[in-house]
């Protein structure tokens, strides 16, 4: 059972998220013009860095604890490929109402990317596996996998990343889960079958 200091009310977590990307974003932003950091390589090394230090010295609050250590488990895990400085500018967006701004698409990458923080599998199906749902399911049985069939993905925006026809997703382990993670992106899903929901375009 959390404590009750470690919790804050959400629209509080989500304004210490914003300060905590802000506070990266400002520091790196800094060093860049000490003429610090201005490789791709050397940007990701300051950022790995400044979160290090921000996790442990315990700069910000607690309830965003989990959200610093998971950047981290990335930055050291995938090096450059975590793109530390995007998924900040990405935060800080987000947490300032402006992801709608963003194209459907650049929503639904940041959506699949948060679901695999949490260890979920992400697949593109090819259109011969995607009809033998039996498979699929028995292949990521007891594990959250959001599988997408890849005509679908590649047909359903267009170059700009608007959302033009209906993308199907097939969902193993916490719908819910899920769902709540495509909302939060501004991405509203939709059921269409017991394991399956679509992203609509707006008519």
């Amino acid at each position: 059972m959390k404590k009750a200091h470690d919790t804050l009310p959400p629209e509080q977590t989500v304004t210490a998220l914003a300060h905590f990307a802000w506070c990266a974003l400002i520091a790196l932003r800094t060093a860049q013009q000490d003429g610090q950091a201005l490789s791709p390589l050397s940007t990701h090394t300051f950022l790995l860095r400044w979160l290090t230090v921000a996790y442990k010295q315990k700069r910000f609050p607690r309830t965003i604890a989990s959200d610093i250590e998971g950047l981290l488990t990335l930055g050291r895990n995938k090096g450059l490929a975590a793109s530390l400085f995007s998924r900040l500018e990405y935060l800080w967006s987000s947490c300032n109402g402006l992801v709608s701004a963003q194209s459907d698409l650049y929503r639904l990458t940041y959506a699949i990317e948060q679901l695999k923080s949490q260890g979920w599998t992400n697949a593109v199906v090819n259109d011969e596996d995607w009809d033998n749902e039996a498979l699929l399911v028995q292949e990521y049985s007891g594990m959250d996998a959001l599988l997408v069939r890849k005509s679908a993905l590649t047909g359903g925006f267009s170059d700009e990343g608007k959302l033009v026809a209906p993308v199907e997703f097939l969902v193993t382990g916490n719908l819910s889960a899920c769902t709540e993670v495509f909302q939060a992106h501004a991405l509203p899903s939709v059921m269409v079958a017991l394991n399956r929901i679509a992203l609509q375009p707006e008519q």
